[in-house]
């Protein structure tokens, strides 16, 4: 699982790169030694778990390829150098990258923050050795040279990137883990983006907005939103906001709400350990009875029945 002699482990994914710290000050070799070469299944690993003691700034030409990144503690953001689109990444979220033609990008990470991340980059030869060309291309939805979207990460996202930023075990064992895991994390989310979590190269500005505020449900399900309040951050009356959203994503930002609460509650009792109770109150039901309730109409069984699953 190590590189080529005499080859930069960011030579892979770049053409040409700087990372910089304070005072322009090169950081490369200190994030280096948190990176490492995969040839199963052919990525890039960068593993981050530090507190930024400055801000840092990344600048380069990037080279074709998808880069998935798990944020479990963050901040932060990143765009190409030609033009205006931007994405910002968060606690627990998700950031998806992918380019069809070296493009140069700059990203950024503020002082102080505790960056907690897991990283993973396909380089397009990797992609298409393991099959996955078509799913790639198929997240171009124009003549552009890049994707870009961030969302929230499911719980067992998470556990993945866990267990990738601090493993449980050592030696060729770990590094077969490490490499099931890439794998398992790129699959996941290929998954994901497929199931309609992306809203493919958004550019227009009410679709960013009504992006935004997706993305704004999901960063916190425990928050008791209001359609009056979600229509604020939109920029747009209720009526027009409900229509418009509704135009959008196929259902009622009511409908949307709930739904993702009942799912993460799901993941969570899944793959977390959590009790009904815990799970309820983690994506914001008050009651547990009556997220049980909602739970069993929209799921077709009780949330008790996913931790008997779990256990047998």
């Amino acid at each position: 699982m190590g590189g080529q002699t005499g080859l930069h482990v960011y030579d892979r994914i770049f053409e040409q790169f700087r990372i910089i710290g304070s005072e322009d000050h090169s950081i490369v070799s200190d994030v280096a030694r948190h990176a490492q070469w995969l040839e199963t299944p052919g990525c890039l690993f960068q593993r981050n778990n530090f507190v930024l003691d400055s801000e840092i700034r990344t600048e380069g030409v990037i080279k074709p390829g998808l880069f998935l990144t798990v944020v479990l503690k963050g901040a932060g953001g990143g765009g190409p150098r030609k033009g205006t689109q931007r994405f910002r990444y968060s606690n627990n979220s998700i950031a998806v990258l992918a380019l069809r033609e070296p493009t140069l990008w700059g990203g950024d990470a503020p002082r102080g923050a505790q960056m907690q991340a897991a990283g993973v980059a396909f380089p397009l030869a990797s992609l298409e050795r393991i099959g996955l060309r078509e799913e790639f291309l198929a997240l171009f939805s124009d003549e552009r040279a890049f994707f870009v979207t961030t969302f929230k990460a499911p719980p067992r996202i998470l556990a993945i990137a866990a267990e990738m930023i601090s493993p449980s075990a050592e030696g060729r064992a770990g590094e077969l883990l490490l490499a099931a895991h890439a794998t398992e994390l790129l699959a996941r989310i290929i998954v994901a983006l497929r199931a309609g979590n992306d809203m493919g190269a958004v550019t227009d500005p009410r679709r960013m907005r009504l992006q935004a505020v997706r993305e704004l449900i999901e960063s916190d399900l425990r928050h008791a939103w209001t359609i009056a309040e979600l229509a604020r951050h939109a920029g747009l009356s209720r009526r027009s906001f409900n229509a418009q959203f509704h135009r959008l994503f196929g259902t009622s930002a009511s409908e949307y709400l709930r739904t993702s609460r009942l799912k993460s509650a799901r993941e969570a009792l899944l793959h977390q350990g959590l009790t009904v109770t815990e799970a309820a109150y983690a994506v914001g039901y008050t009651n547990p009875a009556n997220f049980s309730t909602a739970f069993r109409r929209h799921f077709g069984y009780v949330p008790s029945s996913c931790q008997r699953d779990k256990a047998s």
